[in-house]
């Protein structure tokens, strides 16, 4: 038998990146310790559109409170933000209870070779940021904390960093872990589940051995 980590939140919203999908990665990992998990599949992710993707997002949420939890990685976290903001705007004067980032940033991520990719960053993210102001959004986040690799190929370490600065939120440095991609060796991220966890350490954090890497495609 399986031992799972109860999360102190009874909803849990997980928000995936550039080229990814719900069943990649380790959010089906992750959604597995959540008592309601809800994961939408956000439409062309290797072409995502802010106005399609954000709308997705705010629904996922539904609204802000303290029961629920975003955890969001890569281009997910700005889309996230951009969720809230939306939130915000309709009337939504809550907060979550709590926002986890991982490999997050909020400028434009250096070329790295992937078409797609590339392309999306030059015309596809202006979209996702206009307008966007993370330090408005920090009382509606909750707990916030920021996850990143001691080497991610994709987001320069600066970038994550200035996207907890924003935020006003504690770094938490993944020696080695890439752009925490399945093909980086993770199916389990148990690093969300202590961030999840907070302050409460009774229990001590939670570890879980990480699988040998397998081939995987350029996600952010």
């Amino acid at each position: 038998m399986t031992l799972r980590t109860p999360l102190p939140f009874p909803r849990l919203v997980v928000v995936h990146g550039f080229g990814a999908g719900p069943t990649d990665h380790w959010f089906p990992w992750l959604a597995e310790h959540a008592a309601t998990a809800v994961a939408p599949a956000l439409p062309s992710p290797l072409v995502p559109r802010a106005s399609a993707w954000i709308p997705r997002i705010v629904d996922a949420i539904g609204t802000l409170d303290g029961g629920t939890a975003v955890v969001a990685h890569s281009l997910g976290n700005v889309a996230a933000l951009g969720a809230i903001r939306a939130l915000q705007q309709a009337g939504d004067e809550g907060a979550l209870g709590a926002f986890v980032a991982v490999a997050p940033f909020l400028r434009a991520i250096p070329p790295v070779g992937d078409e797609a990719l590339d392309g999306f960053v030059r015309s596809g993210l202006p979209d996702f940021t206009a307008g966007l102001d993370p330090v408005a959004l920090r009382p509606a986040l909750g707990e916030r904390s920021v996850l990143r690799s001691s080497m991610d190929p994709l987001v320069p370490a600066q970038l994550s960093e200035e996207f907890a600065t924003a935020l006003d939120s504690p770094v938490h440095v993944i020696p080695g872990a890439g752009h925490f991609l399945a093909g980086d060796g993770f199916g389990p991220l148990p690093e969300v589940i202590d961030a999840l966890l907070g302050a409460d350490r009774s229990a001590g954090p939670y570890s879980q051995p990480t699988p040998s890497p397998s081939p995987s495609r350029c996600s952010a």
